[in-house]
């Protein structure tokens, strides 16, 4: 096969997707070098003095690990999720969405539950503990088209509540900057989009 015989406009379709998975594959190893950064800085967040729910901003990676104090006024939903208590053992996250006095909602993961039929009776009241993610509830093809997930912080308290378990202690060591691996994810996906147009062309070459 001669230049002359390459099709002109898949071609260019396809260098440009190509091109496009690799500087998005760029941008996570700029954003895998910054959330190392961050991760230096978690460190240290746990012995800051406690700070009240940042309703105004819920998603502030800032406060990620620090601990934050919050009033819930009512619970509205208690989910239940798998996880460990305290002392390692495998049991049963409960967590309750709240509302503050003011009517605005936010998360607070309340203690561990042995079974994973139980649903904790809580009614709310103070709560205090360590900043962490809420979980990630995108759905199969939000993963699969890698779409940042909308995920606010949550409290884990130090306390549990509604005669729970304690939850695992939050370590910012844990944190699992997931960015190195989209980035190695986006240029598979460009090396293997080229891989495939090759040989695609090569057969087209011997068919012609």
């Amino acid at each position: 096969m001669t230049t002359k015989d390459v099709p002109i406009i898949p071609t260019i379709v396809v260098a440009v997707a190509i091109a496009t998975m690799i500087a998005l594959g760029f941008w996570q190893l700029d954003r895998a070098a910054e959330r190392d950064q961050l991760k230096q800085s978690m460190i240290d967040r746990p012995s800051m003095p406690v700070a009240d729910y940042p309703f105004a901003d819920p998603q502030s990676e800032a406060l990620l690990y620090r601990r934050l104090s919050a009033t819930c006024a009512e619970v509205v939903d208690m989910q239940v999720a798998g996880g460990r208590d305290a002392s390692g053992r495998t049991g049963w996250k409960q967590i309750a969405t709240c509302l503050s006095p003011s009517g605005r909602p936010f998360q607070a993961q309340i203690g561990v539950a042995e079974r994973p039929d139980a649903v904790a009776q809580w009614a709310g009241g103070e709560v205090e503990g360590v900043a962490m993610l809420a979980p990630d509830e995108r759905g199969f093809w939000e993963r699969l088209t890698f779409q940042s997930p909308e995920r606010p912080l949550m409290i884990v308290a130090d306390e549990p509540k509604a005669g729970l378990l304690p939850s695992a202690p939050s370590r910012p060591e844990e944190y699992e900057n997931t960015s190195w691996g989209y980035a190695g994810q986006w240029f598979f996906f460009a090396l293997t989009a080229l891989v495939i147009y090759i040989l695609v062309l090569r057969r087209r070459g011997r068919d012609a």
